[in-house]
C-alpha cells in the first residue's frame, strides 16, 4: 500500500477536485457529478475534523 499523502496535500487535492466540478455549468452537471462533489466536500470536512482532533 502506498504511503498516504500528508494532510495539507490531501486537502489541496480534495479542494482542487471540488473547484473543478464547481466550475462546470450547474445545468450540465449530472446527478453523479453532484454526488461526487458532495462526497468530496464531506471528505474535506472529515479530513479537517480528524486533523483538528489529533491536535487536541
Amino acid at each position: 500500500m502506498e504511503k498516504p499523502l500528508p494532510y495539507i496535500e490531501q486537502q489541496d487535492c480534495i479542494l482542487h477536485g471540488i473547484t473543478q466540478i464547481a466550475s462546470i455549468d450547474p445545468q450540465e452537471l449530472t446527478p453523479e457529478w453532484l454526488l461526487i462533489q458532495n462526497n468530496m466536500a464531506m471528505a474535506f470536512c472529515l479530513n479537517a475534523w480528524m486533523f483538528n482532533r489529533e491536535l487536541k
